[in-house]
């Protein structure tokens, strides 16, 4: 297993930097909570990615508790992964409905799912005092523990990772107000650690009303994401990136920010991307959010390993060859003469 090193922590707060009260939530009292675990959201649909995923997770953090955050009814087959790894299963229908009711109030119709994704807000009502929280389209690549000791209330109450700000707010003075405080950091939501009680409910539920009256300057989509990081600026809640951190860690865990991703000598997984930034940087994880299954996908060979114990060359090639048509379509998608004459086709048509 691949260890990590923190360096020393500084407990200097900017001056006027409002902290969240930590109050313990309600059904889980300070002294029942567990210190720290990670929760994901899944469905049975998602089976093959939540395999991977717990299969990952349990590879580099065998003992790091699990809880799995049902998406909606149809999770049986997940939760069953999930409680073989030893997890449990966040059983609590009143917050989910009161979560669901928020996404709701703010979703403008592109998702019709889109209301459930809500519910990975029950984190903040759940057991582990501090937490990260992982969409289920992610494998991991290491250990998670040191993430999470990164949360201490009064100095760090969240820490992300992939930054995309045009993801969360449009141009408007919301986003400008925030940017010009040195928040709006429109970090991504499948990825973050935080801990119980950051939000209350009422909190979330003033944030929907207020979101409400000021969709036109959040993102058209994205409503879970643009929804966190909203509690977050508009709360100045502490918060850092990670790898602003860790000068060893990348800034970019997504899995089509390209270059390829290896395993060093030691065991730690890193970024080979020359002449960029971001060059052989390590990943804690790697993310795949917005993309569907398929052996077509970045760093399909990531998600594979974890498939299944025999991932050898056979299976490798095997996999490389159905990605061809996909990976040629992509191809082309990318080249803006061939982009913009479908586009104008799709428009004609």
């Amino acid at each position: 297993m691949t260890s990590c090193v923190l360096s020393s922590r500084t407990s200097d707060l900017v001056s006027d930097v409002t902290v969240v009260p930590k109050t313990p939530p309600p059904d889980h009292p300070a002294d029942a909570r567990q210190p720290s675990g990670i929760y994901v959201l899944a469905n049975d649909a998602m089976q093959a990615w939540t395999k991977s995923f717990v299969a990952s997770l349990r590879h580099y953090n065998p003992s790091l508790p699990l809880c799995l955050i049902p998406f909606d009814d149809d999770c049986s087959r997940v939760a069953t992964l999930v409680e073989t790894a030893g997890g449990t299963v966040l059983d609590r229908p009143d917050v989910f409905r009161r979560l669901e009711r928020m996404g709701e109030t703010l979703e403008l119709g592109f998702a019709p799912y889109g209301k459930h994704w809500f519910r990975r807000f029950a984190v903040f009502d759940g057991p582990y005092d501090r937490f990260m929280y992982l969409d289920t389209r992610v494998v991991v690549l290491g250990p998670l523990q040191p993430i999470i000791d990164e949360v201490v209330a009064d100095v760090c109450d969240v820490v992300h990772f992939d930054r995309m700000i045009n993801e969360v707010y449009r141009d408007g003075p919301l986003r400008r107000r925030f940017v010009l405080a040195g928040r709006g950091r429109g970090f991504n939501s499948g990825s973050w650690a935080s801990r119980a009680g950051l939000f209350t409910m009422g909190q979330m539920e003033t944030a929907t009303t207020t979101l409400s009256e000021r969709r036109d300057q959040m993102n058209p989509r994205n409503t879970d994401q643009f929804f966190l990081n909203f509690l977050c600026d508009d709360h100045a809640v502490p918060a850092a990136q990670f790898a602003d951190l860790h000068e060893d860690y990348t800034h970019v865990c997504w899995a089509g920010a390209g270059g390829a991703i290896y395993e060093d000598a030691a065991g730690a997984w890193r970024r080979w991307q020359f002449r960029s930034a971001e060059h052989r940087r390590r990943l804690p994880f790697v993310h795949w959010g917005g993309y569907r299954l398929s052996p077509s996908m970045p760093q399909y060979h990531l998600f594979a390993r974890f498939q299944s114990s025999r991932y050898g060359l056979g299976r490798r090639v095997s996999d490389w060859l159905r990605g061809l048509p996909g990976r040629c379509l992509a191809t082309l998608r990318g080249n803006r003469w061939f982009n913009t004459l479908y586009h104008r086709y799709r428009a004609v048509s």
